[in-house]
């Protein structure tokens, strides 16, 4: 139940009026500067929390020369997705065509990857073929879906934990990458698939290759993140936070009014200047127009 601002009595379901039946206080606008200034000051703090983080996702991608170096490198391995990853021959069951495969026909033939198609892989001789290449499928394709959570996460590279982050991603993609290309690179003929690795494949391990070496040079260099000035009541808030640990509220509050009064006079005074300027500029105007008619 809410209770009177004033006294503190606790109020009832019946006590609808807007007056405190124990002190009569008008419990709408009692003190109610006091609350908004509060109010204020909450939202003020959390504008500066919801601020830095904006200012460590600006640093991660714009920060310095690097880091913006980084977004270019983290977005060039999609490329060679789309030139021959592998050249192939493909037997029953797997429905693909012959020849280059890259992402647009993966794309264009999803429907022939199922679990019916991985069960009637051949056996026998040719069972270390078929798993060498689903796992290189399964390595592949996971290093394609870390590429783009990489680039997504980007966006926290500056967070406490984004060193780490960063690196353990450039040590998967770059592993299941490779792996991926050494499986079907090892793969036999006894298989249903014949396959050679393409352009595209080395292409692509080498940009991520590149990817992760800038990554790397990017978090050893480190990126200074510029926090924007935030205030509470005309307060730096670093200050703020250090007068809550040694001032009561109400001295914090006097000191803002302080603050916010001295911000607003030397507002006063900036426009009182301006609109002097303005008029001396208008008169010495008129001066030199009067100036002009009477030499004509």
């Amino acid at each position: 139940m809410a209770s009177c601002p004033k006294c503190g009595k606790k109020l009832k379901m019946t006590d609808w009026r807007q007056h405190c039946p124990g002190c009569g206080a008008n419990i709408v606008v009692y003190d109610l500067q006091e609350r908004l200034m509060q109010d204020a000051d909450k939202a003020e703090v959390q504008y500066y929390h919801f601020q830095k983080r904006i200012d460590r996702v600006k640093a991660s991608f714009v920060g310095t020369k690097l880091a913006v170096a980084r977004i270019i490198t983290s977005v060039l391995p999609v490329g060679p997705l789309f030139l021959p990853l592998i050249k192939a021959v493909f037997s029953p069951p797997v429905d693909f065509p012959d020849g280059n495969v890259n992402l647009i026909t993966i794309v264009n033939h999803f429907g022939a990857i199922n679990l019916n198609t991985v069960k009637a892989l051949p056996g026998g001789e040719a069972r270390a073929d078929s798993l060498l290449l689903v796992a290189g499928t399964v390595l592949f394709a996971l290093s394609a879906v870390l590429t783009l959570v990489h680039l997504i996460l980007l966006t926290l590279a500056c967070s406490p934990k984004g060193k780490a982050r960063n690196i353990i991603q450039d040590v998967l993609i770059l592993a299941s990458c490779i792996a991926s290309a050494v499986c079907i690179a090892v793969m036999g003929d006894s298989g249903a698939v014949k396959a050679s690795l393409g352009i595209g494949a080395y292409l692509y391990i080498l940009l991520q290759i590149v990817n992760a070496a800038v990554d790397i040079a990017v978090l050893i260099k480190g990126i200074p993140v510029t926090h924007k000035q935030c205030y509470v009541g005309g307060i730096p808030i670093e200050e703020y936070f250090e007068l809550e640990k040694t001032l009561t509220p109400e001295e914090i509050r006097a000191e803002q009014y302080r603050r916010l009064t001295a911000i607003q006079q030397e507002k006063e005074r900036q426009i009182a200047e301006d609109e002097a300027r303005k008029h001396h500029e208008t008169l010495s105007g008129q001066a030199e127009e009067k100036e002009a008619e009477n030499d004509g």
